[in-house]
């Protein structure tokens, strides 16, 4: 692998039983100047689900935040607790280390979540949302889709781990190459740890509360071959805020993975406009 065109600032934070790892993708040229894109992962995933947006990203002119969320990739261990709040911490704990008070959060899947509930506790820290994959908490499923949550979880505590793992990557996506990564990645949590994100997730589609979204620029992505009840939720979101920005791509759930280029022209335009209307 070739080695970066631009500057990296390495770190790790020791908090609530972990000890996180982050990356700060730096531009050469005015890097204090630059503002920051963070970027959020989902289950069981790690920062490397971001490869593919980091250089663009550098390029645009933007200082570009990637860290692996407690008990994945090199964020270990998980720690005594796992929720949506508790990452919410330890991302703007990472963001207080940097000296950065305010940036465009990025966020796939469980990630999605995450970056909502940082802005309903930290608005002010907050100029964009780019949501990527995920339905918007308090979106209140149906009550057979609240039922399958509720279970999912008892339920997959009795499967084998290796029938865990092999499922949850043939779900996730259809193309080989982002396959491979899934699997890598995958492997480096634990089952506990993989049930501990999982049932944080869940907790997240039950919630009854919407956050309030503070008049954020928003921007929603999914792959036109989402799963069938997140595509539904992200539409209901859609429709319910016309000041959003809906993009449909081609690929399923890791759409950032599976559609690089395109999605990364949507996230810097979405970036860029928040940019000039500073």
């Amino acid at each position: 692998m070739s080695a970066p065109d631009h500057e990296i600032v390495a770190g790790d934070l020791l908090r609530a039983g972990s000890r996180l790892r982050y990356w700060l993708h730096e531009p050469r040229e005015r890097p204090d100047e630059a503002p920051v894109v963070a970027l959020t992962h989902g289950v069981s995933l790690d920062h490397r689900t971001f490869d593919a947006q980091v250089g663009a990203l550098v390029d645009g002119g933007y200082r570009t935040l990637t860290w692996d969320i407690r008990g994945h990739g090199a964020s270990q261990p998980m720690g005594p607790e796992m929720s949506i709040g508790l990452v919410v911490e330890d991302l703007i704990a990472v963001l207080d280390a940097l000296e950065i008070e305010r940036s465009v959060l990025v966020g796939q899947s469980f990630g999605g979540m995450v970056i909502q509930d940082a802005l309903d506790r930290y608005p002010h820290r907050v100029s964009g949302l780019a949501v990527v994959g995920a339905p918007a908490l308090g979106d209140r499923p149906g009550p057979l889709m609240r039922t399958l949550q509720r279970v999912r979880i008892p339920m997959v505590r009795l499967w084998p781990d290796r029938l865990l793992r092999a499922t949850f990557v043939a779900m996730v996506t259809k193309d080989p190459e982002v396959r491979a990564y899934v699997a890598d990645a995958t492997a480096q949590l634990s089952k506990s740890a993989f049930l501990a994100v999982s049932t944080a997730a869940m907790e997240g589609y039950l919630r009854t509360e919407r956050p309030a979204g503070h008049g954020r620029p928003l921007l929603l992505v999914q792959g036109i071959d989402e799963e069938r009840p997140v595509a539904r939720a992200i539409q209901r979101w859609a429709d319910r805020d016309p000041r959003a920005r809906h993009e449909v791509l081609e690929g399923g759930h890791l759409v950032n993975h599976e559609s690089p280029q395109a999605f990364n022209q949507v996230l810097l335009a979405f970036c860029d406009d928040l940019v000039s209307e500073r």
